[in-house]
C-alpha cells in the first residue's frame, strides 16, 4: 500500500468534504464507463446476432453466482472492519485465492449439467472458459478492498474505466470484427477481469502475501458470511429473470432482454452502485450514530428521486428511438421490455441504498433476509409474466423491484426509525413533476414524428426540453423541488473545483 502497515491501521478518517470529492470521482468514472458501455453496445449490436448475446448472458448468470461464493464476503469485511492488521490482510488474501480456485474447479466440473439445466445448446464451452475468471479475479479482491477502505476513489475510478476500455472494449470489438461471434464477448470479459486485477494489485502497492490467522479469519467470516448470504440473494434477484427468459423463451429472447437490461442498468449503476462504493465506508464510520444514518439515507433517496425520475420519464417516452439509434432496427423486440423496466428506474436505484445502510451498520443477516425476499418476488413475477412474453417478464420483475424497495423501507423503519413521511413526500413531489414532464415530452414526440423527424433528432430535442424544464423550475420555483435541491445546488461549485483539480 502507499503507507506501511503496522500492527494495525488507524481508524478511518472523519467524514468531511472529501466524501463529496470521492463521490465525484466515482460518479465521473462511472459516467465515463456508462458512456463507453453504450458506445460498445452500439458497435457489438451491429456485429453480433441476438443469439450470441443470449448464450453468453446465460453463461454469465452462472458465473455471477459462482462469483459470489468465490468472494465469500472477505473483501467487504476488509472495508468494514474498524481496525485492520497485517494478519487480517494476509489471511484475507489466502482465503480469497483458495476460494477462487475451488469455485473455478466446481464451475468447470458442472459445465455439462448446467448446460442441460439451462436447456441452451452450446452453453458448456462458454462456462468452462469462464471458470478461469474466478482464479484471476481472486488475486485482486483484497487490493481493491484496501483501495476502497483508504478512500482512493480516484484510483478506483481510473482502474474501472481503464480495464473496461483497454480490456473489454478493445478485445471484444476486435474479436467480433474478426468473426469470433459470442467468443468475442468472452475474450473481452476475461481481458477486463485480468487487467482490473493487475491494476488493483499495482496501485495497492504491496506484494501478495499469504497468511493464516484463525482469529482474524473467524472475525472476517462472521461478517463476510452474512455479506455472502446477502449477495447470493441479490444474485438470484438480478438473474432469475434471465434464467426464466432463457429457459422458456429461448436464447434470442434472452439476447433482446439482456441488452434492454444493460441499457437500463447504466443510469441505475451510475447513481446507485457508484454511490454505494463511497457510502459504504462513509456509513460504516457512522454505524453507531443512528440519527446521522437516518438523515443520510433520507437525503440520498430524495436526491435519487430528483435525478432518476426525470431520466426515467425521458427514456420511457423515447424508448423506441433509444433502441433504434443505439442498437439498430433488428433489436425492435427489446423496445417494450426496456420501456417497462425503465419506468421503475427510481426504485431500481434507490433500493441499493437500503442494502448499503444495512451492510455498513453490520446488519448483514437482516439484509440477507431482505434480498432473498426480493429474489422470491422476482422469480414469481418472471414466471407469471413469461406467459405474455418479454413484456410480461419485464412487468413482473418491475413490480418485484417496487416491492423490494417498499419492504426495505419497512425494515429500516423498524430498525432505525426511518422517517417514511419525509421519503414519501419526496417521492410524490418528484413523481408529480415527472408526470408533467411526461405529458410535455409525449406531445412533443408525437408532433416531431408527425413531421418525419429522424430518431436521433427526436432524442436530442426531447433531451434539451427535459433539461430546460428543470432549469426553469430551479430558476422560477426552486422550493418546489424540495430540500434535496440544496445539496444538488451546492454540488455546482464543487464540480468546478473538481474539474480544475482533475
Amino acid at each position: 500500500m502507499t503507507e506501511s502497515l503496522g500492527q494495525a491501521q488507524a481508524p478511518r478518517k472523519a467524514l468531511g468534504p472529501s466524501a463529496l470529492q470521492n463521490f465525484l470521482w466515482m460518479f465521473s468514472g462511472g459516467g465515463v464507463q456508462a458512456v463507453l458501455k453504450i458506445l460498445v453496445l452500439m458497435v457489438l449490436s451491429r456485429l453480433l446476432v441476438p443469439e450470441a448475446f443470449g448464450v453468453v448472458s446465460a453463461a454469465l448468470t452462472i458465473v455471477a453466482l459462482a462469483d459470489v461464493f468465490g468472494k465469500i464476503g472477505i473483501a467487504p469485511s476488509v472495508v468494514q472492519s474498524q481496525t485492520l492488521t497485517e494478519a487480517h490482510i494476509h489471511s484475507a488474501t489466502a482465503a480469497t485465492l483458495l476460494s477462487g480456485l475451488i469455485v473455478a474447479l466446481i464451475v468447470f466440473a458442472l459445465a455439462r449439467p448446467l448446460e442441460r439445466f439451462y436447456a441452451i445448446d452450446g452453453l458448456r464451452p462458454y462456462i468452462e472458459v469462464f471458470a478461469a475468471l474466478f482464479i484471476v479475479q481472486s488475486t485482486g479482491l483484497v487490493s481493491e478492498a484496501l483501495l476502497q477502505r483508504e478512500s482512493r476513489f480516484k484510483v478506483l475510478a481510473g482502474v474501472a474505466v481503464g480495464s473496461y476500455l483497454f480490456g473489454y472494449a478493445a478485445v471484444a470489438i476486435t474479436l467480433a470484427k474478426l468473426g469470433f461471434g459470442g467468443w468475442a464477448l468472452v475474450g473481452g470479459q476475461i481481458a477486463q477481469t485480468t487487467l482490473q486485477a493487475l491494476l488493483n494489485i499495482h496501485f495497492a502497492g504491496y506484494r501478495l502475501k499469504l497468511g493464516f490467522d484463525l482469529g482474524c479469519l473467524r472475525q472476517m467470516f462472521r461478517f463476510g458470511f452474512g455479506v455472502s448470504l446477502t449477495q447470493i440473494g441479490n444474485y438470484f434477484a438480478l438473474n432469475l429473470d434471465y434464467f426464466v427468459v432463457g429457459r422458456y423463451l429461448g436464447s434470442a429472447s434472452l439476447g433482446h432482454y439482456s441488452r434492454a437490461y444493460l441499457l437500463l442498468a447504466q443510469p441505475a449503476n451510475l447513481v446507485g452502485s457508484m454511490a454505494d462504493k463511497v457510502l459504504f465506508p462513509a456509513l460504516a464510520h457512522l454505524q453507531d450514530d443512528t440519527e446521522r444514518l437516518r438523515r443520510a439515507y433520507a437525503m440520498a433517496v430524495g436526491l435519487c428521486a430528483l435525478t432518476q425520475i426525470p431520466l426515467s420519464v425521458y427514456l420511457l417516452i423515447t424508448g423506441p428511438e433509444v433502441i433504434l439509434v443505439l442498437m439498430g432496427p433488428q433489436w425492435g423486440p427489446a423496445v417494450v421490455p426496456f420501456q417497462v423496466m425503465v419506468a421503475t428506474l427510481f426504485f431500481r436505484t434507490a433500493y441499493k441504498f437500503t442494502g448499503t445502510l444495512l451492510r455498513a451498520s453490520g446488519h448483514v443477516y437482516l439484509g440477507a433476509l431482505w434480498q432473498w425476499s426480493y429474489a422470491a418476488m422476482v422469480l414469481a413475477g418472471a414466471l407469471i409474466g413469461a406467459q405474455w412474453g418479454l413484456p410480461g417478464v419485464a412487468t413482473g420483475v418491475s413490480l418485484a423491484v417496487i416491492g423490494c424497495f417498499a419492504l426495505g423501507l419497512a425494515i429500516l423503519r423498524l430498525r432505525f426509525g426511518m422517517p417514511l413521511q419525509t421519503i414519501r413526500a419526496a417521492l410524490m413531489r418528484h413523481a408529480g413533476w415527472g408526470l408533467t414532464l411526461a405529458t410535455i415530452l409525449g406531445l412533443a414526440r408525437l408532433g416531431l414524428l408527425a413531421i418525419g423527424t429522424p430518431a436521433l433528432v427526436v432524442l436530442i430535442s426531447l433531451g434539451l426540453m427535459c433539461v430546460l424544464f428543470y432549469l426553469g423550475l430551479l430558476r422560477l420555483a426552486p422550493q418546489r423541488l424540495g430540500p434535496e435541491r440544496t445539496p444538488l445546488l451546492k454540488l455546482i461549485p464543487s464540480l468546478r473545483r473538481f474539474a480544475r483539480e482533475s
